[in-house]
């Protein structure tokens, strides 16, 4: 397994965790997850500290340097970019108490 691939492993486990894990916050009137928004932007640090590795593998092994990402890490890092954002979407969108 590349090295890069791991930190892509933390970024997808943290999405996966917001489901499971709820702190709620009161802002105005409504409720937003706090506990999921800190996880998400640790699983968004973790895919750029991911993609920047790929892309520096990549080069790595091009002469010149002009190589990139391997197709499934960029594939796979853009459905965690998506699902990252969906997720941080539905955190941050206040809910009125119930």
């Amino acid at each position: 397994m590349p090295p890069y691939a791991l930190q892509l492993l933390i970024a997808l486990v943290l999405v996966g965790l917001t489901p499971l894990l709820s702190y709620p916050l009161a802002v105005g009137s409504g409720w937003v997850d706090a506990l999921d928004a800190a996880l998400l932007v640790l699983a968004l640090v973790n895919l750029r500290i991911a993609w920047g590795a790929a892309n520096h593998a990549g080069a790595a092994r091009v002469p010149g340097g002009r190589g990139g990402a391997p197709a499934w890490f960029v594939l796979t890092g853009l459905v965690t970019a998506a699902l990252i954002t969906w997720a941080m979407v539905r955190a941050l969108t206040p809910t009125l108490p119930s």
